[in-house]
């Protein structure tokens, strides 16, 4: 059994090694093997990706961490004053202070303003508070992380409808998070084997569908600019194994999160679905061209060459 497993490792790496970049030794021989051996090396490198992305993720969101998180949450909450009323009616914003209030959070050991409650404020003065949101008498606002300038997103009071918070609210929301803290253990197990389970059941469904697409795509311009037609179902089999750098690169990002700047102070968090897409389109047309058009070039090129030899060798 464990010499089987073994041996199932080491011919995932020997597959993904040679996947990561279309080269016609290799993408040559993908369509002489069988759909399925493919289609099981996509899945086998879907659930590897989606488990090392798991584990980054409790780690860095660790029970340890989380729990300090909803500590500091409840303790905002029990300090919230016994005199303040906020009221949202008819899109309005209506509280009993007649100056802002500021709800801090101890993160991590910095406090942290979180919340600024301000009837008589405009929508830039976010960024005068340096707060996460503001609430005017309108709107709320949302610091905006992918704009440099400290922009800032925008959302009608009236998209809550009619509400009303003061102390007994918040001793309601505080016991809910005295709750949560005591079932921590248990909620946080129950997510981490959620995600186990169906992100790679998602991201599986996610990448084969895109695939579809793109080979579908692959295959018109391969009969309409290359007279080549191709079989729809190798093209998708080559583009399982083509996939291999995109989805690296993708999860890689994901687990980054970097960022580009722009001149026009634009501040754009990668990975998008469109660059994805991108990548992805070049990879699949490069693994079918190297599979079939260059490969079939290189072996006519040996072919002439031979004939060649042959031809002044009975000179």
């Amino acid at each position: 059994m464990i010499i089987v497993m073994r041996q199932k490792v080491k011919t995932f790496f020997y597959v993904f090694k040679h996947s990561l970049f279309p080269q016609p030794d290799y993408y040559s021989k993908i369509p002489k093997t069988s759909f399925r051996f493919s289609l099981k090396y996509l899945i086998s490198l879907v659930i590897v990706l989606n488990l090392l992305l798991v584990v980054f993720v409790t780690i860095k969101n660790n029970p340890t961490r989380i729990g300090r998180f909803i500590d500091s949450m409840r303790s905002g909450f029990q300090t919230y004053p016994a005199d303040l009323v906020i009221n949202i009616d008819k899109g309005r914003l209506f509280t009993s202070y007649n100056r802002p209030y500021f709800f801090w959070l101890n993160i991590e050991g910095k406090q942290k303003l979180i919340l600024a409650i301000d009837e008589g404020a405009t929508v830039d003065k976010i960024n005068t508070y340096h707060s996460y949101f503001l609430l005017t008498n309108k709107e709320m606002v949302v610091k905006n992380d992918r704009l440099i300038n400290q922009a800032f997103d925008t959302l009608p009071l009236t998209f809550f409808g009619n509400q009303s918070f003061d102390k007994r609210t918040s001793q309601q929301i505080t016991q809910v998070f005295s709750s949560l803290k005591k079932n921590l253990l248990l909620y946080y197990l129950t997510i981490v084997a959620l995600m186990i389970i169906f992100l790679p059941i998602f991201s599986f469904l996610t990448t084969f569908f895109y695939l579809l697409i793109i080979g579908l795509f692959i295959y018109l311009i391969f009969k309409i600019f290359f007279h080549k037609k191709i079989h729809y179902k190798k093209i998708l089999q080559l583009a399982f194994h083509a996939v291999t750098l995109p989805l690296l690169i993708d999860y890689f990002l994901i687990i980054l999160k970097p960022s580009i700047q722009t001149n026009l102070e634009l501040k754009t968090n990668l990975p998008s679905p469109l660059a994805f897409l991108i990548l992805l389109l070049i990879f699949v047309f490069a693994a079918v061209y190297e599979a079939y058009q260059n490969h079939q070039h290189k072996l006519g090129s040996i072919s002439h060459h031979r004939s060649n030899r042959k031809h002044i060798s009975h000179r």
